[in-house]
């Protein structure tokens, strides 16, 4: 996987916008044709790149995937997308062997037949930080790989690389990976050289090499961490939808973070779902309770790590 040719800073606010447009066009009442051309356009693109990472990719080793099952925990939130869901398992199944944990506070939850999943099961719409920290509650590995229903691994998300790395350097506590948004085929890189007044100063500066990969302050929803890492920050549960951000911002001064993008997943949104939709966008309430969170961090009435701010 390569970065985008395009700087994410400067391109980041159009390509929002034309998001944006795109997912309106897709939910609009005449838009059936427009939806059954991006799914179709998504299901051949990545058809094809997966393809080509079996072909070029090479398989790790009966060693390798064994080290990785015994050591690492896949964990996912889904919501209302059980058929999202059983694809990221089905191809999670060619790359890991191991125990995968799924949190869904969908109505009716995720039923898989696979014996190495198991689905943790929420009150209805609880949110996604509430969904990962019950899941983190049930690791009981060294490693965590921590991702999304709607995306989809492949040869390309070389695990047994990103734990080698973890081992040579023990000071880092999360590799974030490369992730592919379908159909566009954009990579994306969220890394920001700056967090929201009153976080700690990070452990190392934006864009230092640590064993040849770049410091990052936040990475995509798509990396490895150790486990005791993840649970020294956790997720605050008075945020239900915007918890990504938040998570590094909190981790700031006390996780370590670089970004591999030679290692990856493919993301392939659903913004043509109209209720998963309904629900996604429904955040003022987060945006409102994490500007009182961190107004009240930068003026030092609570501090950084702060999971719950009820002032």
């Amino acid at each position: 996987m390569h970065p985008p040719s395009v700087s994410p800073a400067r391109a980041l606010p159009l390509r929002a916008r034309l998001r944006r447009t795109l997912s309106r066009a897709l939910n609009h009442r005449a838009g059936a044709p427009l939806r059954a051309a991006h799914e179709g356009l998504a299901a051949a693109e990545l058809a094809v790149l997966r393809t080509r990472d079996r072909l070029l990719e090479p398989d790790p080793t009966p060693a390798e995937r064994a080290d990785v099952a015994e050591h690492l925990t896949i964990v996912v939130k889904t919501f209302l997308r059980p058929d999202v869901c059983r694809r990221l398992l089905c191809s999670a199944r060619e790359v890991f062997d191991g125990r995968i944990v799924v949190a869904d506070d969908s109505p009716t939850p995720l039923t898989v037949a696979d014996p190495r999943v198991d689905v943790v099961a929420l009150p209805f719409d609880s949110g996604v930080a509430v969904g990962r920290n019950r899941a983190l509650a049930e690791v009981d590995t060294e490693f965590t790989f921590i991702t999304d229903d709607d995306h989809v691994l492949s040869r390309a998300t070389r695990l047994h690389e990103v734990i080698d790395y973890l081992r040579r350097n023990p000071e880092v506590d999360i590799v974030g990976m490369g992730l592919m948004n379908l159909p566009e085929r954009r990579v994306a890189d969220v890394g920001t050289d700056r967090m929201t007044a009153g976080t700690l100063p990070p452990l190392r500066e934006h864009g230092e090499l640590v064993d040849g990969l770049p410091v990052r302050l936040m990475v995509a929803q798509n990396y490895v961490a150790r486990t005791a890492s993840l649970r020294r920050i956790g997720w605050d549960e008075g945020v239900r939808m915007l918890d990504h951000r938040d998570f590094f911002h909190r981790a700031s001064g006390r996780l370590l973070t670089v970004l591999d993008l030679s290692v990856g997943a493919y993301h392939v949104r659903t913004p043509y779902r109209r209720e998963y939709m309904r629900h996604r966008r429904d955040h003022a309430a987060d945006r409102e309770y994490l500007q009182r969170k961190w107004t009240a961090v930068a003026m030092g009435r609570a501090p950084s790590d702060v999971t719950r701010w009820d002032g």
